[in-house]
């Protein structure tokens, strides 16, 4: 049975490159006939191939299946700032610490990027790859204080987003009273930790781009996740997070 698919298989392939062949020389088809051919027939599930795949299957099923912690209660996302937002951009400079890496000023997360909220009780690692289910690397960015500037500004244009080590006020489309490390902005370069995919300029943060310099870590954002929430329930304490006035609607 098996032996039958390669042979309709390696028969199509060789069809299309003829096909493909054709056109590039210049011939052109004037004349075709198809007809549709019922796959479910011919796939099926196998017992030969059930049997290659359900063990890698239900490795990776008891693997997504654990439980690595609980949160105290919902941690979900929101503007100007979140419980979500703030846990993950708290945990992704003490993670970048733990490898060996110097602590940023400030961390940036985009609250588009979490896909879902942390639920209150048990958290299994499936739901960290629910939340984050992108291959997102940290990586470290130099930006002077007129670039830091600009970003800031940019977020208070778009109502706020995940940040951390520093805050500021939204006025209208402007930041305003803005401390990073609890301290106004300096005339020097600041280290700011992201994700590699607003670093290339996604989610509009274009500003980025325009960094003085741009480091990889090689650590991605979910396992930094997943390893805080181990290490926080390995020293008993639950996931939890808090609300701080980081970004803030200024009056």
């Amino acid at each position: 049975m098996i032996r039958g698919k390669i042979h309709i298989i390696s028969a199509c392939i060789l069809l299309i490159s003829i096909l493909t062949a054709c056109q590039h020389s210049g011939y052109k088809i004037n004349n075709s006939q198809g007809s549709f051919i019922k796959t479910d027939s011919l796939v099926g599930s196998g017992r030969l191939i059930e049997a290659i795949i359900s063990p890698y299957r239900d490795s990776l099923k008891l693997e997504m299946g654990k439980v690595i912690g609980k949160a105290e209660y919902e941690l979900s996302g929101g503007f100007p700032e979140g419980l979500l937002s703030n846990f993950v951009t708290d945990l992704v400079p003490v993670e970048c610490e733990r490898n060996g890496f110097q602590k940023p000023d400030i961390c940036i997360v985009n609250v588009k990027g979490l896909r879902i909220p942390i639920s209150k009780g048990d958290i299994t690692v499936e739901n960290i790859y629910q939340l984050m289910p992108f291959e997102n690397e940290i990586v470290y960015l130099t930006m002077s204080k007129d670039q830091v500037l600009e970003l800031f500004d940019f977020m208070a244009s778009v109502g706020g987003d995940g940040m951390s080590g520093a805050s500021f006020g939204i006025n209208g489309a402007r930041a305003v009273d803005i401390r990073v490390q609890n301290k106004r902005l300096e005339n020097r370069n600041y280290i700011i930790a992201t994700s590699d995919y607003l670093a290339d300029g996604g989610d509009h943060f274009e500003v980025f781009q325009t960094a003085i310099e741009r480091k990889s870590t090689g650590l991605k954002v979910r396992d930094a996740i997943i390893k805080h929430i181990k290490e926080l329930t390995a020293s008993g304490d639950m996931i939890s997070s808090k609300l701080d006035k980081r970004i803030y609607y200024a009056q």
